[in-house]
């Protein structure tokens, strides 16, 4: 089991206990939006002591919750490397990038130096000026898509404002929220930094491995682990190896 530390978590709680990753899992990752990504968060969820989010509330997390569920699913998986090709909007060339998360992570949590206090046990932030503030759910995301940009901002800080005027000095509040909220954006499905096959792709090529070797099913080896699924690979290609070896 994956234990993550939350913040601000939900009220009873700040902790999450994810399940291991298994083929279905990484076979259902075909978006990153808000819909796919909570629905995501939601098969891996599980109830356990000490937790206070289990199947069917990662909607109720803070955006920034959701991320951090998700950078430690990648570090436990897929580790803390992220590498790829980025175009350049001036001169449109392509150049190499690589970054780790977990460095990531850590920066984003040493400049949290908020004006806000908090959270309290219901997960809400004060700011000098009495007012007080939580953070945007995946919920709350639902609720503006579609809406032009500045219309959701002001829709997002209308429904997180708990105690205030949220017409005064709005970009005060705003950014208390990057502050004591910030987010990671990346793609789960992502380039491996070892071979440069993309994740997806490197489960068909498992699946394949182990219905060649064993006759298993498809959704039998989809039911698998992630680690029992690559044990079982290695192993194959183990047995390849030294058969290859002994004919020569």
């Amino acid at each position: 089991m994956l234990w993550v530390a939350l913040r601000p978590g939900l009220q009873g709680g700040r902790w999450a206990c994810l399940r291991p990753l298994c083929g279905h899992d990484e076979a259902s990752i075909d978006g990153t939006g808000p819909v796919e990504s909570v629905a995501f968060l939601d098969r891996l969820l599980v109830e356990a002591p000490g937790t206070s989010v289990g199947p069917g509330r990662a909607k109720e997390l803070a955006v920034c919750d959701c991320d951090r569920l998700f950078a430690d699913i990648y570090l436990k998986y897929f580790g803390e490397r992220i590498e790829g090709t980025t175009t350049c909007r001036d001169c449109n060339e392509p150049f190499e990038s690589s970054f780790s998360l977990r460095d990531l992570m850590a920066s984003i949590e040493d400049g949290a130096s908020a004006t806000a206090t908090g959270p309290d046990e219901e997960g809400i932030y004060a700011l000098p000026d009495d007012r007080r503030f939580r953070l945007p759910t995946a919920e709350d995301q639902y609720s503006v898509m579609g809406l032009e940009a500045g219309r959701a901002v002001a829709a997002l800080l209308e429904r997180c404002l708990v105690e205030g005027d949220s017409m005064a000095a709005p970009e005060i509040v705003q950014a208390a929220m990057d502050e004591v909220g910030a987010v990671l954006d990346f793609d789960l499905e992502a380039t491996c930094p070892q071979c440069g096959t993309l994740q997806r792709r490197f489960l068909n090529h498992e699946v394949h491995r182990i219905a060649m070797a064993y006759g298993w099913g498809h959704e039998e080896i989809l039911g698998l682990t992630r680690e029992d699924r690559r044990a079982f690979v290695r192993l194959i290609e183990a047995d390849h190896s030294a058969r290859r070896r002994v004919r020569i």
